[in-house]
């Protein structure tokens, strides 16, 4: 039976895929004009796994009038004065082709001009044209981006003399800003994008599972591993390969939300990945707009121009997401949110008081979520500005105080917490399971009275996606007194919101002794 692969490309006869085929038919259409063109996308997207389809098809259509060929430039950015060597090495690794490989071996390959000489000397001597793919483009040493730009714009004006008929340069980002800067004979118009996968393909993806291992995925668990991915393809398949091969092992029963639920537990606390790693480890180098991004509802404009944006960008943190910066991909969101959470949290002991029973937030069936919510609201009047670290979480503070709170009671009642990024900015919502009933909270700062009833009226619709009746609307405000409209209840849709307003507004050490200095 084949599996989910989260290790390199995909093989139709190892492998569960998504065959793309009108994906497959616009690179051929560029190979078949000679472009010279760029594939890009990020990491686990599926770029290796399509351009060998793509090479495929070119073989089994153009047959020997057009050779292709790919190499990778992984692992060779360090090789210094080796460069060209190794390089070589690469070429003849995947030429096929025993005559071609005559002339590689023959050839000499000192800098990255004598890959023109190459070409020619191939022409020259078999007629052949070939379609060259360069993986991990990218990755070319930075002191040879310049040459090797300058080299291809060559040799695509003289594509009559030599055997380079095509060529694909792979990466994980849009190749532009080389582009741009080394002259390359590219239009930086005429690229090919790797989109994820969309729902349909989820769907095509887990129903070859289905239908090889006779186990059922439950249709919201296949909703929620979409919803999670964005149908980023190396995403897609490791949250399936998990749940069938660890959390929903039995395969006489379907793949449930109770094993999804685990699963997600397991990635944003347990799971050491490489991608996701690296992506925490370079918003951490910008952790103070990251908050931003992640806690703010002001939209922050996308520009290439400002050089932390450029960085998040390059290292697939960030997007441009209709002109805004945003990190879309709702579980690389949550695992920032988490890998930004404080580990020990000296508030817990100002929670309750030694008089305090739990047994008060219990109601008939489930949780009284209404006096959880009060209670929080009596501790942070009660400790002021000390319930918010402010200095090291800058707008995350308040998400974080709640959010601590919430788990600390939530596990000491036996319920469990789970974290959600629906669409909008600056929204976090947190899931409540107790027993067999759950509960949504979401949270927010306030930032005016328009984004405070939309909050309400998305807090509806997300409670009736769940099949909820009610929701619960947590909003942070340093604008309100004591005086405001500081509870609310409103209905949409069927779906009851409470509402509560948690007041901030509290006087600093400094404002505490400058008044006490006054007096």
């Amino acid at each position: 039976m084949r599996e989910f692969n989260v290790e390199g490309p995909c093989y139709p006869d190892l492998h569960y895929m998504v065959r793309r085929e009108a994906l497959i038919q616009q690179g051929l259409t560029k190979v078949n004009k000679g472009k010279y063109f760029t594939i890009f996308a990020p990491r686990q997207a599926g770029k290796t796994t399509y351009f060998l389809e793509l090479l495929r098809e070119i073989e089994r259509k153009a047959g020997a009038n057009l050779l292709p060929l790919w190499v990778t430039i992984e692992g060779l950015r360090n090789s210094g004065a080796d460069f060209m060597k190794f390089f070589k090495i690469k070429l003849l690794d995947r030429t096929r082709n025993a005559e071609i490989k005559k002339i590689i071996e023959d050839g000499k390959m000192v800098e990255m001009r004598d890959l023109a000489l190459l070409m020619r000397e191939i022409y020259k001597q078999t007629q052949k044209r070939m379609a060259l793919v360069i993986d991990e483009f990218d990755a070319l040493p930075d002191d040879r981006i310049s040459e090797t730009m300058h080299l291809f714009r060559s040799l695509y004006h003289e594509r009559d003399v030599h055997s380079l008929h095509s060529l694909m340069l792979v990466g994980v980002r849009n190749l532009s800003g080389v582009v741009l800067d080394h002259a390359s004979p590219f239009n930086i118009a005429d690229e090919l994008a790797v989109p994820y996968f969309v729902k349909a393909e989820v769907e095509d993806l887990i129903g070859q599972y289905e239908q090889e291992s006779g186990q059922k995925f439950q249709k919201k668990v296949i909703a929620k591993i979409y919803e999670n991915t964005l149908g980023q393809p190396g995403l897609v398949n490791a949250l399936c390969r998990e749940l069938v091969e660890r959390f929903c092992q039995d395969r006489s029963k379907p793949v449930d939300m109770a094993g999804f639920q685990t699963l997600m537990d397991y990635f944003l606390r347990l799971r050491i990945d490489k991608n996701i790693s690296n992506i925490v480890s370079k918003a951490k180098q910008h952790k103070d707009f990251m908050l931003k991004v992640l806690f703010d509802e002001a939209k922050i404009g996308f520009t290439i121009d400002d050089e932390r944006i450029k960085f998040l960008q390059v290292n697939g943190v960030v997007e441009d997401a209709g002109g805004f910066v945003d990190v879309p991909i709702p579980l690389y969101k949550k695992r920032l949110i988490n890998a930004f959470q404080p580990l020990i949290n000296g508030e817990t002991v100002y929670y309750t008081s030694p008089s305090e029973r739990f047994d008060e937030f219990y109601k008939a069936g489930g949780l009284d979520i209404d006096k959880i919510i009060r209670h929080y609201i009596a501790y942070v009047q009660r400790r002021g500005f000390r319930a918010f670290d402010v200095e090291n979480l800058k707008e995350s503070a308040c998400h974080y105080s709640f959010d601590a709170y919430l788990n600390f009671f939530v596990e000491r009642l036996g319920g469990k917490t789970f974290m959600e990024v629906p669409t909008g900015r600056g929204r976090l919502d947190t899931i409540i399971l107790y027993q067999d009933k759950a509960y949504i909270i979401e949270i927010k700062r306030w930032t005016d009275a328009f984004y405070y009833q939309q909050g309400k009226r998305q807090l509806a619709a997300y409670a009736k996606s769940e099949t909820l009746s009610e929701g619960y609307y947590v909003v942070f405000s340093s604008q309100h007194g004591e005086n405001d409209t500081l509870f609310e209840q409103d209905e949409f849709e069927g779906v009851k919101i409470h509402t509560y307003v948690v007041r901030t507004n509290f006087e600093r050490p400094s404002e505490l002794s400058n008044n006490k200095t006054k007096i």
